[in-house]
């Protein structure tokens, strides 16, 4: 049994992907679980495939298959981890300088929120459902749903710095996708669902 060239891997990544667009996961996983079965050499590959099985999975219902995979996916990143393309006091002063742009009004509602730069999900958080690769997220109860929940309900907002630097060429590029997760988690707080985001340029 050959190990898969380069080519082989590029091709089925892409297929995975307009499968997944399509509405059509059944075919997904079968074929990447046959290349990871010959070896794929590089372990930014296997996460690669890893993820798209687990999202796979997670649109077929299968939470096992899709916790399995999305661990995997986890362990694989972090085994890949390089330096930090900006220092965490860096990354908050970035934050700040987003939350510098809502106004008064949107930061007072924000007060009992808060706000947590993580390298990554966390094991416990993927094992829930979590993608090992979001930029962020809301996690409790919306601000709309406060108020029929009584006093003390909250939530809190996730940013992940390795996930957002992943999707970043540049300093630039991350500053601005820095910018825009906050302003996507903070309007998922206000009750935004992903429709309204897109519609405002934040998905």
């Amino acid at each position: 049994m050959t190990t898969p060239t380069a080519g082989e891997i590029e091709r089925a990544v892409e297929r995975a992907w307009e499968q997944l667009e399509a509405g059509d996961p059944g075919e997904v996983a079968g074929p990447l679980r046959g290349l990871l079965a010959r070896g794929v050499a590089d372990p930014g590959d296997r996460a690669d495939l890893h993820h798209l099985i687990g999202m796979a999975c997670e649109d077929l219902g299968d939470r096992d298959g899709m916790a399995t995979a999305w661990l995997e996916t986890l362990r694989l990143d972090r085994q890949g981890e390089q330096a930090r393309a900006l220092s965490a006091d860096e990354f908050e002063r970035v934050v700040g300088d987003a939350l510098d742009e809502l106004p008064p009004a949107v930061l007072d509602h924000l007060r009992n929120v808060p706000l947590i730069a993580d390298e990554r999900p966390s094991a416990e958080m993927v094992a829930d459902g979590v993608d090992p690769r979001i930029l962020g997220l809301f996690h409790g109860v919306p601000m709309p749903d406060e108020s029929t929940l009584g006093p003390g309900a909250t939530g809190t907002i996730h940013l992940f710095a390795r996930n957002i630097e992943a999707v970043s060429d540049d300093e630039a590029e991350l500053r601005e996708q820095i910018r825009v997760t906050v302003l996507h988690e903070t309007a998922h707080y206000f009750g935004f669902d992903e429709e309204a985001l897109r519609r405002l340029g934040l998905d």
